[in-house]
């Protein structure tokens, strides 16, 4: 049979029970009796009793006093102040802050410790989206060179499901650019970003030519590989003509293979789909309401991909916390400064003048001489053949 004490601590109010503890406290009974009543031992009925007669209410019964001074090795009031601020100005989860305190302001302290400190004051990291469940594909990151593999895919800013009002807003109303086009290196996380009005096969076409461009510009003289969605800003699947002239005709002669991931396998984009939830999170979401032209909007992106690059660091697999910057500066492969600094660009300005350059601006995509050329020489590397990535 259930006790009074329990029926009345889940009648929903808390402080059913200490209150009649305390009136039968006030009418004269014994400890055994309230025992009795209350259906609970007769050494908490004393407990009780003592601290009544210290003053606490009825709700302050049930917690006991504190420690008359605080424990000698508890963190100091303003190193716990500068971890509170620390959190709320970057949104970081205990082990990033760890890092990131150890990285900027040499101070140690445990991730445990900062965990701690946040419960303590009721800090929490602010989510802005919920993981969806995906699996998720494994990449041999030993396999490849730095600057070697790179994920490219585009990103419809513009958009409602993910921006809150006054951000999707700004971008109509101050006409900032609606796409971004993004490139990441999976060894050093390292990106590239650029922007346009328009997500046309013009501006995917450009912006593969320019981060080629970009990296033998760097010195990087291994063959790369482009890794892209089966988007017709990129020329749509494996299997279609646009991306099989592409390979033959442009990217080839570069040293670039260009792969399609398998259709419906969307994970397998995985670096460049959390980045554009980075972005989404500290950079549009916080950022655009405050912007007011395309002027501002560029600028405000290029300090973005300077500190993504040079002062944002990755607790991902292999960059144990540390920045694509100081990953690039570990593997000694090319100025990391030069590397990290590369502004972006609206790729509607200078598609024209990219294309041009490589004589792409008046081809014939359905040219039978080129089908031709394509079905006797077999660019095109196979996905499965090229990446060392697993679903198992």
């Amino acid at each position: 049979m259930t006790s009074l004490y329990q029926r009345l601590k889940e009648s929903g109010n808390p402080k059913a029970p200490m209150e009649v503890i305390c009136d039968l406290i006030e009418k004269g009974k014994t400890a055994k009796e309230i025992a009795n009543i209350m259906g609970i031992t007769e050494r908490w009925v004393r407990t009780l009793m003592k601290r009544k007669k210290d003053g606490l209410s009825a709700k302050e019964l049930l917690h006991k006093k504190g420690p008359r001074s605080p424990h000698p090795k508890r963190t100091k009031p303003h190193i716990e102040a500068l971890v509170i601020e620390t959190q709320q100005k970057t949104n970081m989860g205990p082990r990033r802050l760890a890092r990131e305190l150890k990285r900027t302001l040499n101070l140690n302290i445990s991730s445990y410790t900062i965990r701690n400190i946040l419960r303590r004051n009721n800090v929490k990291t602010k989510k802005v989206r919920s993981r969806n469940g995906n699996k998720r594909y494994y990449a041999n990151l030993n396999h490849w060179e730095a600057l070697q593999y790179f994920q490219i895919d585009s990103k419809h800013i513009a958009d409602a499901k993910t921006l809150p009002p006054k951000a999707y807003a700004a971008l109509f109303k101050y006409r900032l650019p609606k796409y971004q086009f993004t490139a990441i290196d999976i060894k050093t996380r390292m990106r590239i970003l650029c922007f346009s009005d328009e997500c046309s096969f013009a501006n995917g076409f450009s912006f593969i030519l320019y981060i080629a461009f970009l990296m033998r510009a760097l010195g990087i003289r291994h063959r790369m590989f482009f890794q892209t969605d089966n988007g017709s800003e990129f020329g749509g699947s494996e299997e279609s003509r646009k991306r099989k002239i592409l390979q033959e005709k442009f990217l080839e002669p570069l040293g670039v293979t260009l792969l399609s991931i398998p259709k419906g396998e969307k994970e397998a984009q995985g670096f460049v789909e959390r980045s554009h939830r980075t972005d989404d999170e500290e950079f549009y979401i916080p950022a655009l309401p405050h912007i007011t032209s395309r002027k501002v909007f560029m600028t405000s992106a290029a300090s973005w991909v300077k500190y993504y690059n040079q002062k944002r660091s990755h607790g991902g697999r292999d960059m144990n916390g540390k920045t694509p910057k100081e990953k690039i500066f570990e593997l000694s492969l090319v100025s990391s400064k030069a590397a990290t600094s590369i502004p972006p660009i609206l790729l509607d300005k200078v598609n024209t003048f990219i294309l041009k350059m490589v004589g792409a601006q008046n081809i014939s995509w359905d040219s039978h001489h080129l089908l031709q050329l394509i079905k006797r020489k077999q660019f095109v590397a196979p996905y499965s053949e090229v990446i060392c990535v697993t679903g198992q």
